[in-house]
């Protein structure tokens, strides 16, 4: 764990309202100069506290499935480990993908445009790995309320932003393509870095963002943190429903629950899921919390801690 102070506080928690925040701008959130806030914020880079900024879409918008795989291993060494992490961080349907603890122990969501690309994906990785695996489980996601880090805000609710896999989708450029997949990589790229690549000017650049905005592709510009480092866990409820309709219930009271960073609903096995990020000690609490509120709804429920988190890049 690595202690940070209020101004390192507030600058990530500025940084999770607008990851492109100039540092005039994060100087100001945090009361410092704009001198002081780069370099906290390259301490910040440096200590490994930030691990990366990204974008999340709504993919449907731009012509991708959404899909979750649930792995329970086997039998599987740490050189096997290696070489599925591996092979997950270098294929392109890989959205998101994590080592896991409890029911399951690997995570993987893909991005993938047609139901042959995934089940391309589907059947290479299984033919590879499957003979070191003892169960799966495949997921589709439908709705996934995404809300602002809360644990860097005194557990306040600053924003609800919607991924819904149900929409139609735009008709966007090449050019609004290559956008997205930068922003996706480093979502602090330079105006003027991206319009290099993609040969316009900087405000061509930025009208074509703010369009992606309005349009909804792209829904918000987050930053990733190392949880542990700050001395939180992160953990995903995957819930399973007795009553269909306790979705709605679960969604609004999460969005205002002071750890929930994010809830999703699937098709599959489990109903939902709902991410916390949240002192170890307090998840049993939140636990007998849930228990509490929602368990005549319930069928049954998995606590699933993410250990490891190897690739977050929706749009490769």
């Amino acid at each position: 764990m690595i202690k940070i102070d209020k101004i390192d506080l507030k600058i990530l928690a500025a940084l999770d309202l607008d990851t492109r925040a100039s540092f005039n701008q994060l100087g100001k959130a945090a009361r410092v100069s704009k001198e002081t806030a780069q370099y906290r914020f390259n301490q910040l880079i440096n200590k490994k506290i930030i691990t990366q900024f990204f974008i999340f879409v709504n993919p449907a918008k731009i012509g991708y499935n959404v899909n979750k795989i649930l792995v329970k291993y086997k039998s599987v060494t740490k050189k096997i480990q290696e070489e599925i992490e591996s092979f997950l961080t270098k294929n392109e349907n890989v959205a998101w993908a994590g080592n896991t603890e409890g029911k399951w122990d690997l995570h993987i969501t893909t991005f993938s445009k047609s139901k042959k690309e995934f089940s391309d994906f589907y059947m290479s990785f299984f033919k590879k790995f499957g003979r070191f695996f003892k169960e799966k489980e495949i997921l589709m996601p439908i709705n996934n309320p995404i809300f602002n880090d809360k644990y860097l805000s005194n557990g306040n609710l600053l924003y609800e932003k919607i991924m819904d896999a149900r929409l139609d989708k735009e008709e966007i450029d090449e050019i609004d393509k290559k956008i997205l997949k930068i922003l996706s990589s480093n979502s602090r790229t330079m105006l003027t870095e991206i319009g290099e690549k993609v040969k316009l000017s900087y405000w061509a650049v930025a009208q074509r963002i703010k369009r992606l905005e309005k349009k909804e592709i792209i829904i918000v510009f987050k930053t990733r943190i190392d949880f542990k480092k700050l001395g939180y866990s992160y953990y995903h409820l995957f819930i399973e429903l007795r009553n269909e309709d306790t979705r709605k219930k679960i969604n609004e009271y999460y969005k205002n629950y002071k750890d929930c960073v994010m809830t999703m609903e699937h098709l599959g096995k489990y109903s939902m899921h709902i991410e916390f990020v949240i002192k170890e000690k307090d998840m049993r609490e939140a636990i007998s919390d849930f228990r509490e509120k929602f368990g005549k709804d319930v069928e049954g429920y998995e606590i699933v801690p993410i250990t490891k988190e190897y690739t977050i890049n929706l749009i490769k």
